[in-house]
């Protein structure tokens, strides 16, 4: 594929621009639509008037990130299902778009972006009233980031790694980002794998609070998809307690690797998956072992993949392995602090990690353990033959 070059002419501008503002739209009508449905068979009995039209544009809004007053009550949590949905979407319209590559892939992400984030503005200032309000800025902040993470993904699935997105001249820098991807993945999988066993071990819970709920047909679909979109910022949750303090659901309660001290939790079944309150077996203290063994692995992987070699330049090597887990853990942090925020008033205005200094909590921790790994790969034989 042809590599980046500066706009230089109508036609570049035409085949960076035009897909790019074409994602942009056809993501946000999608999005509007899906979000409609929800919204009716939520509970509007299929009223199409101007409060649902508003109710589905906020909706759509606050799943994306941008949070919401209403009527004095703060709502500032990011839901990461509901991010993680957009991305997904602009992915899927965006690879439609550009089936074939373009002189500017930068150009199309930022054009993506740019004209997201517009209509969010817009969607938001026209939902607004005095007694609801989204923050237009917000809004504006994290649909950009969504539809330019969105459409970078989208581009690369087709016509991969662009070359100026790619240092390829800066194999230290790679080797970095590549570890750090793999003590972040190895973290977040065994949080999923802590989530979906205490929610199968909760699941009658689960299921009384759904037939106390008694949402039909139509809610019960919407009150399903809400519980799946919950489930990322529960993974977060479950992460914070690895690396870090643990997290609250209300002011005055926490869950970390020791004990649940939690008091009246919203009665959202997939919130089940909540340990109950007491003190935990002294073994599940051990999950605090798997950021320093996903972050080894990672400095290991690096040295047998021939990324990182030690034989050349130990130190370096060894420096670069240690980066690579300081990375994960600051990545770590920074994703499972943002999963925190306000839900409602009172004590609901407290929920997920409580700082983010406590999540750093293992930064040195998986530097160190990479950086061992690493030297570990090395004395155990070096990087892999090649093939």
């Amino acid at each position: 594929m042809p590599s980046p070059a500066r706009l230089s002419s109508p036609d570049d501008v035409r085949s960076a621009v035009w897909p790019g503002a074409m994602t942009a739209v056809w993501t946000a009508v999608a999005g509007w639509l899906v979000t409609g449905v929800v919204v009716v068979l939520g509970g509007s009995g299929g009223d199409l008037g101007l409060g649902t039209l508003r109710g589905a544009a906020r909706v759509w809004l606050v799943a994306q990130g941008s949070g919401i007053t209403a009527e004095g009550i703060d709502v500032t949590l990011v839901p990461w299902g509901g991010v993680l949905l957009g991305v997904a979407l602009v992915v899927l319209v965006g690879r439609r778009q550009v089936r074939e590559p373009v002189a500017e892939p930068a150009a199309y992400a930022a054009t993506v972006a740019g004209v997201y984030a517009v209509l969010a503005s817009v969607v938001a200032a026209v939902a607004n009233d005095t007694a609801v309000s989204v923050p237009t800025i917000r809004a504006a902040l994290a649909t950009f980031a969504l539809a330019g993470a969105g459409a970078a993904l989208a581009y690369v699935s087709v016509h991969g790694v662009p070359a100026a997105w790619w240092p390829e001249s800066r194999p230290g820098v790679l080797a970095v980002l590549r570890g750090a991807a793999t003590s972040v993945a190895v973290v977040l999988v065994v949080s999923l794998v802590v989530v979906l066993v205490l929610l199968a071990r909760h699941v009658r819970q689960a299921g009384s609070l759904w037939a106390l709920l008694d949402p039909g047909l139509g809610g019960g679909v919407a009150l399903a998809l809400v519980c799946l979109l919950v489930v990322p910022t529960l993974v977060l949750w479950a992460a914070s307690a690895l690396i870090g303090s643990g997290f609250q659901v209300g002011t005055g309660t926490s869950v970390d690797l020791t004990s649940s001290h939690l008091g009246q939790v919203p009665g959202l079944p997939v919130l089940a998956a909540l340990p109950g309150p007491g003190e935990f077996p002294v073994w599940s203290f051990l999950l605090a072992l798997v950021p320093a063994i996903g972050a080894g692995w990672a400095g290991w992987r690096l040295v047998r993949r021939g990324h990182v070699d030690l034989a050349t330049d130990f130190w370096r090597g060894v420096g670069l392995a240690a980066g690579a887990g300081a990375v994960g853990a600051l990545a770590l942090a920074l994703l499972a602090w943002s999963s925190g925020g306000a839900v409602g008033p009172g004590r609901m205005s407290e929920v997920g990690p409580e700082s983010l200094l406590g999540l750093l909590r293992a930064l040195p921790f998986m530097a160190v353990a990479a950086g061992f790994g690493a030297v570990a790969a090395h004395y155990r034989g070096g990087r892999a033959p090649a093939a």
